[in-house]
């Protein structure tokens, strides 16, 4: 595995060098936060630093034993390279019961292309500038205490750049190359019975939905995507350990997909141990995932997680001799004492020897 491909942020706790500022909510107990800086190096990027934050809105607990608070986990990374990432998930709950749930991102940063399909090299790439901005998430209203209905949105403008005359790139020409705007809307719906939206120690959570890509929303492609997502959360060995399990499947129709926005089964909330989160995409794309979930003392954690998955053009061309593995293990840190939204650090490995590091907030899934 190539170096350039492990990008290896380091966050650096508070309560284990100093560094950050942490708020307990001794005074102010509706609202928890705590911040922490975070740096680290990789070649592609140099060196890193930034800043992460966790702000947690509680209410009053829900008469039906849901623990949904209201949660916001901005942060800001520079580089020496002078590329900038600017991300932050929302996951709010207003008083009428309304929920948006919601990913921002500003990206200037470089990124891999290693083709499109189940069978791509992952020592053949091409290096090339992605600017873009994004978005996406839901806007659901509650039918009742487990069923939330509404709308799905994805709005995206991507700058393409770097483009070498003799890569892969110019050569594949896919859909995509020239960048735009990609403008999404659709129903969705979701049946949730999670104890918790923030670490989840029994329940269910079904979402799925249609988001429709076209021109009529302002957009400069036309296609459509589809996802099913189960999740089910159960206690393992006592009150201190969950078995967490997913299986989704994100499908498109359509033949003005940009490759940029085609279905992936690598990333952090993905299949762990790719070598890059693009290495493997297409059009549909199948996987599930199995994570044994572990506190151990004060407010560390452990996890242990195995999955498999697959992308292809058409369903008529899914084999199962092709599905790829993946395995491995990570740890966990609280960033609140009151709160468990967590730091995780993961590594995952393949079954055809590649391996990643992957450093993030909150649950893969």
């Amino acid at each position: 595995m190539r170096i350039s491909q492990i990008c290896c942020l380091v966050l650096m706790c508070s309560s284990l060098c100093g560094w950050a500022q942490e708020q307990d909510s001794v005074e102010v107990k509706p609202l928890k936060f705590a911040i922490y800086p975070a740096v680290g190096y990789s070649p592609e990027t140099k060196f890193s630093f930034g800043t992460v934050a966790f702000f947690v809105f509680n209410k009053p607990s829900s008469k039906h034993g849901f623990h949904r608070p209201s949660s916001i986990t901005p942060y800001i990374i520079f580089t020496t390279n002078k590329q900038v990432t600017i991300k932050s998930d929302f996951d709010l709950f207003f008083n009428n019961g309304m929920n948006l749930n919601m990913q921002a991102r500003i990206f200037d940063f470089p990124d891999n292309y290693y083709g499109i399909g189940n069978e791509t090299d992952p020592e053949m790439s091409e290096v090339y500038t992605d600017k873009y901005i994004q978005l996406a998430g839901s806007l659901f209203k509650p039918i009742n205490p487990k069923i939330f209905a509404g709308l799905l949105f994805d709005f995206q403008y991507n700058k393409i750049e770097g483009i070498v005359d003799s890569g892969l790139l110019a050569s594949d020409a896919p859909v995509g190359v020239a960048g735009g705007f990609n403008m999404g809307v659709g129903p969705g719906m979701r049946y949730d019975t999670r104890n918790s939206t923030l670490w989840p120690t029994h329940g269910r959570l079904i979402n799925a939905g249609i988001t429709l890509f076209g021109k009529a929303f302002g957009g400069e492609y036309n296609y459509t995507n589809f996802v099913v997502d189960y999740r089910q959360y159960m206690k393992l060995f006592g009150p201190k350990s969950v078995l967490a399990f997913q299986v989704k499947m994100d499908m498109s129709s359509g033949d003005d997909i940009p490759f940029y926005k085609l279905n992936k089964i690598g990333g952090g909330g993905r299949l762990r141990g790719f070598e890059h989160r693009n290495l493997y995409r297409d059009r549909q794309a199948v996987y599930v995932q199995v994570e044994a979930r572990q506190e151990l003392f004060w407010r560390f954690g452990g996890v242990l997680f195995v999955g498999a998955g697959e992308v292809f053009h058409s369903f008529s061309d899914f084999q199962a001799e092709d599905i790829r593995l993946v395995y491995g293990l990570g740890g966990r840190f609280r960033a609140m004492k009151d709160e468990k939204l967590n730091f995780r650090m993961d590594v995952g490995f393949t079954d055809n020897g590649q391996y990643a590091f992957y450093l993030s907030v909150r649950e893969a899934f």
